[in-house]
Formats: C-alpha cells, sequence, structure tokens
C-alpha cells in the first residue's frame, strides 16, 4: 500500500463510519478509499463529505442540472489537476452516462475545443471547469459570457460546485496519496446512477445520524 493515511474496511467500520459506508454504498455504488480514510480519522466530517458529494454528483438527490454536465465538469478538473485518483473514477463513472473514451480523449487536450463529440453546452462547460481549475475564470469574459448565454443561473452554480468539490476531492486524493480501487470495483459506480435512490434517502440519511454520534462521543469520553 502506498497511502499515508490508513482506511476502515466495512468489517472494521462501527458507529458513524458504519453509517456512511452503508450510505456511500447506496448513494454512490461502492465505497472509494478515500472516504474510508475519513471515516476513520474524522467520521463526523466524513458524514457530510459524502452527503455533499451524493447530493452534488449524482442525478435526482438534490442537484437539478443534467448530470453528464456536471460530470464533464468532475472529468476535466480532474484532468487538469492531473489527479490520476479522481480522471480514473469519474471517467469510469461517465461510461454510464454515454461519456466514452473518445470524449475523455478529446478533454484531455484542447481538441474537445473543435470535437463533434460535444455540443456547445459540453463545450462550455469544459472551458469553465478548466478555467476555474486553473483559476482564470474570474478574469475569462468571454468564458463567463458562454457559460450566461447558454445556462441560467442554477444551472452555472450547480455545475461550478461540481468543479469546486472535484477541485478539493483532487488535492486530499493527491497528499495522501489515495490508492486506487479496481477497474470492477469503481464500475460498481454504475449501480447507482438508473437505481431507485430517492431524495427522501438522502434527507434521512443527513438526518440520521444522532443516535450513532451521540453513542460515539460517550464512547470516546470514557
Amino acid at each position: 500500500m502506498n497511502q499515508r493515511l490508513s482506511g476502515l474496511s466495512h468489517e472494521e467500520a462501527t458507529g458513524v463510519a458504519k453509517e456512511v459506508f452503508a450510505g456511500s454504498d447506496r448513494f454512490l455504488g461502492r465505497t472509494s478509499n478515500l472516504v474510508r480514510i475519513l471515516s476513520k480519522h474524522s467520521p463526523y466530517i466524513a458524514r457530510w463529505f459524502l452527503g455533499l458529494v451524493s447530493a452534488v454528483r449524482q442525478p435526482g438527490l438534490g442537484a437539478s442540472t443534467d448530470t453528464r454536465l456536471r460530470n464533464l465538469a468532475n472529468i476535466k478538473t480532474s484532468m487538469a489537476n492531473a489527479c490520476v485518483y479522481c480522471t480514473t473514477h469519474t471517467s469510469i463513472f461517465g461510461k454510464s452516462l454515454g461519456i466514452g473514451e473518445a470524449e475523455c480523449e478529446a478533454m484531455s487536450t484542447d481538441a474537445y475545443k473543435t470535437s463533434d463529440l460535444f455540443d456547445e453546452k459540453d463545450k462550455a462547460v469544459i472551458a469553465w471547469a478548466e478555467a476555474m481549475t486553473l483559476n482564470t475564470a474570474q478574469r475569462d469574459k468571454h468564458i463567463w459570457e458562454e457559460m450566461k448565454r447558454l445556462f441560467n443561473d442554477t444551472e452555472i452554480v450547480e455545475i461550478s460546485m461540481s468543479c469546486a468539490m472535484f477541485n478539493m476531492i483532487n488535492r486530499l486524493n493527491d497528499s495522501f496519496w489515495t490508492d486506487l480501487e479496481t477497474v470492477e470495483y469503481n464500475e460498481k459506480q454504475w449501480n447507482a446512477v438508473d437505481s431507485d435512490v430517492t431524495i427522501d434517502e438522502i434527507e434521512a440519511y443527513a438526518a440520521g445520524f444522532a443516535p450513532s454520534g451521540e453513542a460515539q462521543r460517550k464512547q470516546a469520553a470514557e
């Protein structure tokens, strides 16, 4: 193992961490090594991290915009940061949304700008994600005007949240040297795309930690 920090297995998880794992398996299709690290060392942060990732990234769990567009932002952000761990995750997830190897190859360079694989909304999102990641969005008037032309304010916020979230996740995984799981394991993400997961479930997830949290705090104080 190359990870700088250890994580929990499903068998080791108790209390809040166990509930985080159950939520991750349900909402994201599997539990990543990053979630295992966070759950071991800061389970209370891990529970909100998982809720944020699920609501921003997944279909039907909070964000109202097109899931494919948000994942284009996730992929390009991870590529711009050269985060192999997250680029692998988001690219595999992208397959379930119709984003194939050819699209990913085009996004890895500026080839996407002239590619017939993407429409004008796709290209605007990819360019915006790159600009946000490189911190040029604040002064790039053209890219901003394209986003305003093509998307309403809610869409801009949610696409930008996807980019910002993966900038954070990229930094965590690169800094922790998080071990990449197998392709087969990460393909389990596909199970959470067209599943019967509902917004009510993530609401219940967010509200359901009081008993286990109290018990874990008491145990820690003893």
